[in-house]
């Protein structure tokens, strides 16, 4: 709860926090989940220096521990920063404890993927079957330049039996993020929206890449409800598969090969 108060703590440095759709309360913010239809949720934690990737990923663990049987899964995640002595044993040691995702945050820890200490980390992840979703943007708005996704295609190209999952699919760079798509088959996009904004899909991209895009929230600190943007990809004209495995089947498959 600490580190969920100080994230908010920064996002009412620069906007109104009060308009953010979620309070810090878990068991309400699951109970609003759940009645927008959602079972299951990514707890995805990110480290922002160094020595404090492993009690992260211990509080996330005791996270989903603290709420199972809620009614709503927790699927903890894990980080790592690449400035610790030995990131890619401190993934396999979160995955042993039962952590199913991996969260990368090239802005709040000030790293690119290329990077060459997370290279271990990105092949440790295709070994374990762990997606990695990583953001890439910079920008303290959240957002992401199309220079930025260079980076994310270069660890793509570099590492192919993992999968990576492109946080808010790259927005505002979204349609540079589905280029990529057609590029790299291991590559997925998520739809969180960048606060306010939710990521621009249409039905053609949508049915292009049905089996790897994945529907998200970024909840609590969104300004967009989970309601609201089951709604938006509702609206983009996307076929009932489609819809389907964005919001359960492809998340579920990903996941399901740590299990």
């Amino acid at each position: 709860m600490r580190l969920a108060e100080k994230i908010r703590g920064y996002f009412a440095t620069y906007m109104d926090a009060a308009e953010l759709s979620y309070t810090l309360n878990y068991p309400e913010l699951l109970e609003s989940h759940a009645a927008a239809g959602i079972d299951t949720v990514w707890n995805l934690p990110y480290a922002h220096k160094p020595e404090m990737a492993r009690r992260l990923n211990e509080s996330m663990l005791e996270v989903a521990q603290e709420y199972d049987g809620h009614g709503v899964s927790i699927i903890s995640g894990c980080t790592v920063h690449p400035d610790d002595n030995d990131p890619a044993e401190d993934l396999r040691i979160a995955v042993q404890n039962g952590a199913r995702v991996l969260k990368l945050h090239c802005s709040v820890g000030n790293y690119e993927p290329t990077n060459p200490k997370l290279a271990p980390v990105l092949d440790a992840a295709g070994e374990l079957g762990v997606p990695i979703t990583i953001h890439a943007g910079h920008s303290i708005t959240g957002h992401t330049e199309a220079s930025e996704l260079a980076p994310i295609s270069e660890a793509v190209a570099a590492h192919p039996h993992t999968t990576f999952i492109l946080a808010h699919s790259g927005h505002h760079s979204y349609e540079e993020a589905m280029e990529l798509m057609r590029i790299h088959p291991n590559l997925v996009c998520d739809l969180t929206p960048v606060i306010y904004e939710p990521v621009p899909i249409t039905a053609a991209d949508a049915e292009e890449f049905s089996d790897r895009i994945l529907f998200g929230t970024d909840a609590p600190n969104t300004g967009k409800t989970a309601a609201q943007l089951l709604d938006h990809l509702s609206d983009s004209g996307v076929s009932g598969l489609t819809y389907t495995r964005i919001t359960t089947l492809n998340a579920q498959r990903l996941i399901d090969t740590t299990s």
